[in-house]
């Protein structure tokens, strides 16, 4: 459907963010968005995210510290890196994100790489070639109405960063458990099983064979949030793409565990930067 800009619900005159789904693609996500004063909650994507900075600077605090990307840079994350975001510039910053769903990543770094496993170690990215490249491909999505053109120029754009930045012959570190067995990745799957019940700390400590403080801390160490809060994350991406495939706001609260259509708003401004009337098919 063509680009339609919305402002942010109760944001600055001047910030407006859009999120969609690619023409012909629905493995890939897109965003285009300019926020001044906007700041987002601790969060991660599922997918590979991958985004041009056209203006200002923004800001992400990470596991690693803070980063800085402005105008004319790249960022990368890794899915499951868990990040913040906020403006590195009085002005704010304007970009525009492409979400890559894993599947298709694993499927291009098949053919063309040769291993279906990658990740990238830089977060800020200097490379000129490439920015002017997914910038116009992410513009090109805006308007257009041929959904084999607009798959194809995303193929494109996506090759190029997994040739130019990808890295293989061991697997990234983020979001893995550490030093703590099983136990957190056990507790995490408990959460993907029941993620739209009410799940207790008692319960997944019994999952997970550990006790509730010690497993508490090995969950933030392993994925870099506390449970509750990787919780949450899980109905906030899973209310994305109900939202995503054209679904009322009411009722996607009502499926995906939010208290009501309020609450549902708050959470996609906190972790996605728009409200839910902002993402359309």
């Amino acid at each position: 459907m063509p680009f339609c800009d919305h402002a942010l619900m109760g944001g600055a005159g001047g910030e407006h963010a859009r999120l969609w789904t690619a023409v012909g693609s629905p493995q890939v996500e897109l965003l285009a968005a300019r926020f001044e004063r906007f700041a987002f909650d601790r969060h991660s994507h599922e997918q590979l995210s991958v985004g041009v900075i056209e203006q200002g600077a923004e800001g992400l605090q990470m596991a690693g510290g803070r980063v800085v990307i402005p105008a004319g840079q790249l960022v990368i994350l890794n899915p499951g890196q868990v990040h913040t975001g906020f403006a590195a510039a009085e002005s704010g910053w304007r970009y525009r994100m492409f979400y890559f769903d894993t599947a298709m990543v694993g499927e291009l770094a098949r053919e063309q790489l040769g291993v279906r496993d990658v990740w990238f170690p830089e977060t800020a990215v200097r490379d000129a070639a490439l920015f002017a490249r997914l910038r116009r491909v992410h513009r090109e999505q805006e308007l257009a109405g041929d959904p084999l053109t607009a798959e194809s120029l995303l193929l494109d754009g996506l090759g190029a960063v997994l040739r130019r930045h990808a890295r293989t012959g061991r697997v990234s570190d983020v979001g893995a458990p550490h030093g703590a067995g099983r136990g957190p990745d056990l507790a995490r799957q408990l959460l993907h099983d029941r993620w739209t019940e009410a799940v207790t700390v008692a319960e997944l400590s019994v999952a997970a064979g550990m006790p509730r403080a010690s497993l508490i801390a090995a969950f933030r160490r392993a994925y870099g949030l506390p449970p509750h809060a990787y919780l949450l994350r899980l109905r906030a991406n899973r209310a994305r793409r109900l939202l995503l495939a054209g679904q009322r706001p009411a009722e996607v609260a009502a499926a995906t565990g939010f208290a009501d259509q309020a609450h549902l708003t708050r959470i996609c401004k906190r972790y996605f930067g728009v409200t839910p009337g902002a993402i359309r098919p």
